[in-house]
């Protein structure tokens, strides 16, 4: 079978063996870009991948789709004829080098109506392997103007055991919706992705664009707050919260699960992520303060119940630290966390709280 034709554009293996008495398997990030390729695009496939004893090799997997509406009214994707389908790229590595970085055009890309899964397998010289897959729709696709995949993780393939967040433009911020495809891909890979209860947890979120806009009002402007979120995006059985997304400066909100954020403010986009995803709260003086759920609030409406938490999880008492009136936060400000303190473009941590709040969620979705 003739596959389409593809160009390795960079590739860079370095490094130094080191004596380390460890053994541990290889690590690996792959991605790709552009998010959600026009069809007929050019498509890049990259990866990082590093191992302490050193890497052997490394292989690119893409699998090709074609979507359709099955007999039961569903939607489903089968092998496409005469697709891409397995190996696409192969890198062997000399003995000691411990990292390596590649990067693989697939030119002409994908039709529309496609989807797409592809996997990075490396190996070390051990005979270790590590493999990291992500799944994403090339194109248009044949279902009106529901959501569009950006990037989900194979292992997570149902929507009922991940998190799922659509990108909604902004009417005063993009023409179109594919405007905003750079910004977000940016915001996914350079935040989400980033962040200390996401990057161990990749696979447990999920990335989609709605092909209609929204809005979304500065939330010290005067009149009412404004949220809109489109029906292809609000009455979707597989979103779980819309984030709209604009370029202009505004303070940003959420509500009811969804919120808005600008795409250079990574910090910002988490933080509210933590109130839509994981019901965490504001920790500093001026927010809308109310009790978090259960279990590991982040914040309590008494001192007593806050010193509580923090003695059954081991913490001092002592730490815990008024916001304002009778709201406390179970950590010192010295702990930074992001719901204090976003920190707009920069990706400050959860702290040890939502830590524990995060992952109890995470343990409530279903394998």
């Amino acid at each position: 079978m003739m596959t389409k034709p593809f160009r390795q554009v960079a590739s860079l293996a370095a490094g130094l063996a080191l004596v380390c008495g460890c053994a541990t398997s290889p690590r690996v990030t792959a991605t790709y870009g552009p998010f959600n390729p026009a069809s007929g695009s050019d498509v890049t496939f990259e990866f990082e991948a590093t191992d302490r004893e050193g890497l052997r090799r490394a292989t690119l997997y893409v699998y090709e789709y074609e979507q359709y509406t099955n007999s039961s009214g569903m939607r489903a994707a089968r092998r496409r004829p005469g697709g891409q389908w397995g190996a696409l790229d192969s890198w062997s590595y000399p003995s000691g080098t411990l990292n390596a970085t590649e990067s693989s055009v697939y030119e002409g890309g994908f039709p529309n109506g496609t989807s797409i899964l592809f996997r990075v397998e490396v190996e070390d010289e051990s005979g270790r392997r590590r493999t990291e897959g992500w799944r994403f729709w090339a194109g248009d696709h044949p279902w009106g103007n529901s959501p569009i995949l950006l990037l989900s993780g194979e292992a997570r393939a149902a929507p009922a055991s991940r998190i799922d967040v659509a990108f909604v433009p902004d009417s005063d911020s993009y023409t179109t919706a594919r405007q905003m495809m750079p910004d977000v891909r940016d915001l996914v890979y350079d935040g989400y992705h980033i962040n200390n209860v996401v990057r161990g947890q990749k696979a447990m979120w999920a990335f989609w664009y709605s092909k209609d806009r929204g809005t979304i009002t500065d939330y010290d402007a005067p009149g009412p707050r404004r949220l809109t979120i489109p029906s292809s995006v609000r009455d979707s059985t597989i979103i779980d919260h819309a984030a709209v997304i604009h370029t202009t400066v505004k303070r940003d909100w959420a509500s009811g699960g969804n919120f808005g954020t600008e795409p250079v403010n990574i910090g910002t986009a988490m933080h509210e992520s933590g109130h839509a995803a994981f019901n965490l709260k504001d920790e500093y003086a001026g927010g809308a303060h109310t009790n978090s759920s259960d279990p590991h609030h982040n914040t309590y409406g008494s001192k007593a119940d806050c010193e509580a938490y923090n003695i059954a999880n081991g913490w001092p008492a002592t730490d815990c630290r008024n916001i304002e009136d009778d709201w406390w936060a179970p950590e010192p400000a010295s702990a930074q966390c992001i719901m204090l303190n976003d920190q707009d473009a920069f990706m400050p941590d959860f702290a040890r709280t939502g830590i524990r709040r995060a992952n109890w969620f995470y343990g409530q979705l279903p394998n």
